[in-house]
C-alpha cells in the first residue's frame, strides 16, 4: 500500500471536528499524511489544544469571517453561501499552491464533511478523487436519501429499506418546515444529488458493521463504509483538547470520591442551551440522584447532591467507574461515545438528528430509555425522574437489566470493531487500497 496524502476538509463545529480528527489520527497511524483543513477561526482553536503529530498538519481556509465562523448575525443560507464562495476560492488556492510547492507529496485524496459538498467540486476540478465523511449513523443517511427520492414527508409509519419504523416524533427536526434548521434542507439535497451523480458513491460512516449491518447495504448506488466509532475507546488521549479556563473545576477529583455507577452525567452538547424552565425541571428530577452536569451557560457550582461545571473532558468522564448513566441530547458523537463505554443512556433529544438517534437508542439497540415530551414539547420532572429511576435502579428490574446488558454487549462490539483485526479497521484499510486500485 502506497502512502497517500489526504486532505480532510471539516465543517467547523465540534460534532464534525472530533470524529474527523480521530479519522485523521487513524490514517496517520496507517502511515499516511493528513492535512486537516477547516475555517481559520476553528483552526485557531484546534492548534491550541491538539497534540502535534509528524504526519498531521493543519491548513486553515477562509470562509469570509475569519474571526468568528458561526456568526449569529448570518442566516443559514448566508452561512453556506459564504462557505461555498470564499471556501472554494481559498481551498483551490491551498491545494494548487501545496501541490506546486511540494510535488513529491501532493494531495492524493480529499475527504469532506456533510454540507461541504462544494469541496467535491473543487477536488474534481483539480483531478483529485474525493469521498464524503458522514458523521451521523447510516440510518440518517438512508433516511435523507429516501426523503429526496420520492418519499418526502411520507416516511413516518412506513417500512423503508435501511430504516426502522419511524413515527413523526422520531424524524430529524430539520425536515419540519417550522424548524429553524429547515433552511439546511436545500444544501442537504445538493449533497444527495451529488452522491447520485456517481454510479457507486463511497461514503465513510461513523458507525460499525455490527451496529447497522442491514442499513449500510440498503441503498443501491451508495457504498456505505463503516469506519467507526470515531472515538478513542478505553483511554483519554487528549484529542478533545483541554480548556485552561475551566481546568480548576476539579470534576475528576469529585468523581473519584463517588461510589461505582452512582453518578448521573448530564450533558446537552456544546451548542444547545436549554430553556430555563426545562433546566429547572431537570434539576428537580435529579434531586434523588448524585449528578455531574455540564452547563455551558452557567458558572461552576457545587450542589447538595451534585456538581455543575461549564466544561469537561467527556471521554474521561464517561470512562470513569462512578458514572452509571448518561442523560444526553443524543447528538451522534455523544450517543456513540456512551455506547462505546457501555454507559446506559437517558435520551433527551432536542433538535437536528437527535430524535432519530434517540429512537435507535431506545427501540433498536435498547441501550437506554427516551423521555416523553408533553403536547407542548416540554418534558416534565416526573417523566425525567421515571427514566432516571429506571436506569439507576437496583438489579432485578427486567427492563433495566436488559438495557444494562445491551450496553455491555454494544461496548464489546464497538471495541472489537476498531481493534487491530476489527471490521472498521479492515474497512478503512480496504478503502485506502481501493484508492490505489483506481489510480
Amino acid at each position: 500500500m502506497k502512502a497517500h496524502h489526504f486532505l480532510l476538509v471539516c465543517f467547523p463545529v465540534h460534532g464534525h471536528i472530533n470524529p474527523s480528527l480521530e479519522l485523521a489520527h487513524r490514517l496517520t497511524n496507517l502511515g499516511h499524511h493528513v492535512t486537516f483543513a477547516t475555517t481559520i477561526a476553528a483552526t485557531r482553536r484546534l492548534t491550541n489544544t491538539t497534540t502535534p503529530h509528524p504526519l498531521l498538519t493543519f491548513a486553515p481556509f477562509s470562509d469570509g469571517f475569519d474571526h468568528e465562523t458561526l456568526n449569529p448575525n448570518r442566516t443559514f443560507p448566508q452561512l453556506f453561501s459564504d462557505f461555498k464562495h470564499h471556501g472554494s476560492q481559498s481551498l483551490t488556492k491551498l491545494i494548487t499552491s501545496h501541490n506546486e510547492q511540494t510535488p513529491s507529496n501532493p494531495f492524493t485524496f480529499v475527504i469532506y464533511s456533510l454540507l461541504f459538498h462544494w469541496v467535491a467540486d473543487v477536488a474534481a476540478a483539480l483531478n483529485t478523487p474525493s469521498a464524503l465523511l458522514f458523521v451521523q449513523p447510516a440510518t440518517l443517511l438512508a433516511l435523507y436519501y429516501h426523503y429526496f427520492h420520492g418519499y418526502g414527508d411520507t416516511i413516518p409509519n412506513q417500512k423503508l429499506p435501511g430504516l426502522p419504523l419511524l413515527t413523526e416524533k422520531d424524524m430529524p427536526s430539520l425536515l419540519s418546515p417550522t424548524s429553524p434548521h429547515s433552511a439546511i434542507l436545500p444544501f442537504l439535497k445538493q449533497q444527495i444529488e451529488l452522491l447520485d451523480q456517481k454510479s457507486q458513491s463511497k461514503v465513510l460512516i461513523n458507525s460499525f458493521d455490527a451496529l447497522e449491518e442491514q442499513t449500510v447495504k440498503a441503498i443501491d448506488g451508495l457504498k456505505m463504509i463503516p469506519i467507526g466509532p470515531l472515538i478513542s475507546i478505553g483511554k483519554s488521549n487528549g484529542k478533545n483538547g483541554s480548556n485552561p479556563l475551566f481546568e480548576s473545576e476539579n470534576y475528576m477529583e469529585w468523581l473519584n470520591s463517588k461510589a461505582k455507577s452512582s453518578v448521573v452525567y448530564v450533558s446537552f452538547g456544546s451548542v444547545s442551551v436549554l430553556q430555563s424552565k426545562q433546566a429547572e425541571e431537570i434539576m428537580k428530577a435529579l434531586s434523588g440522584h448524585t449528578f455531574l452536569w455540564v452547563k455551558i451557560d452557567e458558572e461552576a457550582q457545587d450542589k447538595e447532591n451534585g456538581k455543575i461545571v461549564r466544561w469537561c473532558r467527556q471521554d474521561e468522564v464517561l470512562n470513569h467507574p462512578s458514572v452509571g448513566c448518561f442523560m444526553s441530547h443524543c447528538g451522534w458523537n455523544s450517543t456513540i461515545e456512551g455506547m462505546a463505554v457501555g454507559v446506559p443512556l437517558v435520551a433527551f433529544p432536542l433538535q437536528i438528528d437527535q430524535a432519530t438517534n434517540a429512537k435507535l437508542v431506545e427501540d433498536v439497540w435498547k441501550i437506554g430509555v427516551r423521555v416523553a415530551a408533553n403536547s407542548e414539547g416540554f418534558v416534565e420532572r416526573e417523566e425525567i425522574k421515571r427514566c432516571l429511576d429506571l436506569i439507576m435502579g437496583s438489579e432485578g428490574n427486567e427492563r433495566r437489566d436488559e438495557i444494562v446488558g445491551n450496553a455491555k454487549k454494544w461496548k464489546d462490539l464497538a471495541t472489537k470493531a476498531i481493534g487491530q483485526h476489527g471490521s472498521s479497521t479492515f474497512n478503512l484499510k480496504a478503502f485506502v487500497e481501493d484508492i490505489d486500485n483506481s489510480d
